[in-house]
């Protein structure tokens, strides 16, 4: 049997009220016990769980990001992509906001999003704009620039990437997890990198294809002079 408290929040996100929403998720929290709204937030519709957590405030911890399971929050995240919000900035900050909540689970978080395709395809968004970092931190071992620097593009083969698996010896050209653990994209490449190889692996060829595709396609014509822009896409239709 459902939750009242599911109807209750389902009612509140639908009035655009979302912070009354995850207050009442807390009270829940509070009387009952995490596990509980553990229980609910499964229950929960996935628009619901993609609107809280991508309306949440960033700066403060979320209680549907620390209770939600990794499937589940897989889940929110792929409902998330069809927003296909530019930047991807939400996206990022939902899975940042997940992932790192208790760094007990991120291993958890990772492997999930690691297991299909459209896991794979958050990942892919997620770095979007930090493709060429990432390719610097698999050939360096680190995101900063280095003298003398050669990295000629992004790659047309995927055959350094059988070799590329870390071992003792080349893990130690690798900058520390503690230089870059800061709960967004340097760290979660760091892990994807070091603690979870296959998972980095099938990314990186994933933004690779998608980087020369989308250099391979044609420009989209000119409008006509005077003509009307492409309509602002309705994030509401989504959901």
């Amino acid at each position: 049997m459902t939750h009242p408290v599911v109807t209750t929040v389902s009612a509140m996100v639908f009035e655009g009220d979302i912070e009354s929403a995850e207050r009442a998720l807390a009270v829940l929290a509070d009387q009952e016990g995490d596990r509980a709204l553990a229980k609910v937030i499964d229950e929960m519709p996935p628009r619901d769980v993609v609107a809280i957590l991508r309306e949440h405030d960033s700066a403060k911890p979320s209680i549907v990001g620390e209770l939600i399971a990794p499937g589940r929050f897989v889940e929110a995240a792929v409902l998330e992509r069809q927003y296909g919000e530019k930047g991807h900035d939400r996206l990022r900050g939902m899975v940042n906001a997940v992932a790192f909540a208790d760094e007990s689970r991120t291993d958890e978080f990772v492997v999930a999003l690691g297991a299909s395709e459209d896991g794979l395809n958050v990942l892919c968004d997620y770095f979007e704009d930090r493709h060429e970092e990432v390719e610097r931190f698999l050939l360096n071992g680190t995101f900063d620039e280095q003298e003398g620097e050669e990295i000629d593009g992004i790659p047309t083969s995927n055959a350094d990437l059988l070799e590329a698996e870390l071992d003792e010896d080349t893990r130690r050209g690798v900058v520390a997890l503690r230089e870059v653990r800061d709960g967004d994209w340097r760290e979660l490449a760091w892990r994807l990198r070091v603690e979870h190889y296959e998972i980095f692996r099938d990314m990186l060829e994933m933004l690779r294809a998608r980087h020369h595709r989308a250099a391979a396609a044609p420009p989209p014509p000119r409008p006509a002079a005077g003509a009307a822009g492409p309509a602002d896409d309705d994030e509401d239709d989504v959901l």
